[in-house]
């Protein structure tokens, strides 16, 4: 039984040392192939990215009273008139499980839930 222990130790242990010695050949060839594919195409190594541009500031709020009435005729133009369709089950299920379309349409997990 001990020779046969023996043999599979040292069947695994020359098989985990050639892929290991594989790997750093492979490892190796990559390295040389990516100095000399950047000295043929003459580019060095990328700098630092560039710095995030700054958030952009949201406009000011409109303050008269008179704009705003103006702004909110103009939108009921816009709204639907009496529309009258029927919504399949599905998207109501839908829409009961899932938050607001501005926060992405994410899954509402209710803290309680479990």
């Amino acid at each position: 039984m001990g020779a046969i222990l023996q043999y599979g130790l040292s069947v695994a242990l020359v098989g985990i040392g050639t892929v290991f010695v594989g790997l750093i050949i492979l490892i190796a060839l990559i390295k040389l192939m990516e100095i000399v594919m950047a000295s043929a195409t003459g580019k060095k190594k990328a700098a630092a990215p560039a710095p995030a541009p700054a958030p952009v500031q949201a406009a000011a709020p409109a303050e008269d009273d008179a704009e705003i009435a103006a702004r909110m005729a103009a939108q009921e133009r816009f709204r639907p008139a009496g529309r009258d369709r029927r919504v399949p089950a599905s998207l109501r299920a839908y829409a009961r499980l899932v938050s607001s379309a501005d926060k992405g349409a994410v899954r509402i997990v209710d803290d309680n839930e479990e």
